[in-house]
């Protein structure tokens, strides 16, 4: 009877021993896919601010550079005459806008701070352009019976700014999901700069736990309860395979944050942190960098005629063509649709040179159709350098914007700004 009682005791023993290290594993795993997407969404908030801040400074830019034109034409206006002209240029640049995870820009206009029916008109929307001009309620419900607009507004009222999570149709599905934005207000014209993406497409790279999987890992236990001696040993190898996992992956969503995908470019977010560094370097060791900003001329009628895929196909051929004129030391960023800033290393003296051999070579350049036609395209390019008044790298972008905006009434050409 002892000896039953005994062995008794050993099973259970053996059992609790088995399910603790079982639970140990089961923990561990899901601590560290729960890691995996927490870098994640940090990584996609800091992308959200980054894509947002940006875009002001292109609507602030262009702002700018109505004001600037309208004077030189001697024309009286008000803020509302600017932002008419304005809006424009916002809704085609969104338009032709691309951005990593199915991300897209859309800006609503408070017209009543209160809150309630039509409080805002919605200006601009990068996948639902045909709702341009639709009056919001904070009434209105997402697919869970929500309050988006109300939790917008009032996050907006009292920071200035707003991420949140609401259900949402989609893009071309009946598919609801979930979605995080960061909305950001933008003070001259009451705009809410909105950007978002689906949590779904957020979270690819980490993928799921399949069935064959979940059977291995059940079958490794048993083992595990036959073999407990193998136990500790495995516990440490799994913990081992699961943190090298963590770091693997973990540099591969650094890598996604700070690329453009269809490109190879460098994207907004890395860009961003660049130019900041560049201007950081400048200011503190008198290291200046030639910036240059650039387009690809009468895209949207590329875009138009041929379609989006030789659009794509044009944008990877210019980006091709422009590294192979860069050294190691030179940087090419997406900067938004068929828009790149350029950055070189205490290139002043030469700059102009470089600028032209960059609209020559490109205009060299032939892209062929799926019907074997053959498609050539130009760039206009604006450029500056940091100077002592940057105060941020906002003041050294607006800079190359108004270049550029000089150098696109003739085309194919540059315009450098000292």
């Amino acid at each position: 009877m002892k000896g039953k009682v005994k062995k008794s005791k050993t099973a259970l023993i053996s059992v609790i021993f088995m399910l603790l290290i079982t639970s140990i594993l089961i923990i561990s795993n899901t601590f560290n896919d729960y890691r995996l997407k927490t870098n994640l969404m940090a990584f996609q908030k800091r992308e959200m601010v980054a894509s947002v801040e940006n875009f002001i400074l292109i609507i602030d830019s262009v702002r700018s550079s109505i004001k600037a034109e309208l004077e030189r034409q001697n024309r009286s206006y008000t803020e509302e005459d600017v932002k008419k002209l304005l809006l424009p240029f916002i809704r085609h640049i969104v338009h032709e806008s691309y951005f990593a995870n199915d991300a897209y820009i859309w800006i609503n206009e408070i017209t009543d701070y209160d809150g309630g029916d039509n409080y805002a008109i919605r200006q601009v929307h990068g996948n639902l352009p045909e709702t341009e001009g639709m009056l919001l309620s904070t009434s209105m419900q997402d697919a869970q019976g929500n309050l988006p607009y109300l939790e917008e507004l009032n996050g907006i009222k009292e920071n200035g700014e707003i991420t949140y999570n609401y259900f949402f149709k989609e893009y071309r599905s009946d598919s609801v999901s979930e979605k995080i934005t960061y909305a950001k207000l933008y003070k001259p014209y009451n705009w809410i700069v909105c950007t978002g993406t689906y949590l779904n497409s957020m979270y690819e790279p980490t993928g799921g736990v399949s069935k064959s999987k979940k059977l291995a890992f059940y079958i490794v236990c048993f083992v595990l309860f036959l073999i407990s001696v193998c136990l500790f040993a495995y516990m440490i190898i799994s913990n081992h395979t699961n943190s090298r996992r963590l770091l693997i992956e973990t540099e591969f969503l650094k890598d996604k944050v700070s690329r453009d995908s269809l490109t190879g470019a460098g994207s907004r977010a890395f860009g961003t942190k660049l130019l900041q560094e560049y201007l950081n370097s400048y200011l503190t060791e008198g290291i200046n960098y030639s910036l240059a900003i650039l387009d690809i001329d009468n895209f949207k009628t590329i875009n138009d005629t041929y379609g989006h895929n030789i659009g794509d196909a044009v944008i990877k051929n210019m980006v091709n063509t422009i590294q192979e004129l860069q050294t190691s030391e030179d940087h090419i960023i997406r900067w938004g649709g068929d828009e790149f800033i350029l950055t070189y290393k205490n290139n002043q003296e030469n700059f102009a040179s470089v600028m032209e051999a960059l609209n020559k070579k490109i205009a060299q350049q032939k892209v062929l159709t799926e019907s074997g036609q053959e498609i050539q395209y130009s760039i206009s390019i604006g450029a500056s350098s940091f100077n002592e008044k940057d105060s941020n790298i906002g003041d050294a972008i607006k800079r190359i914007d108004d270049a550029l905006y000089l150098a696109k009434r003739e085309k194919n050409t540059y315009y450098i700004i000292s």
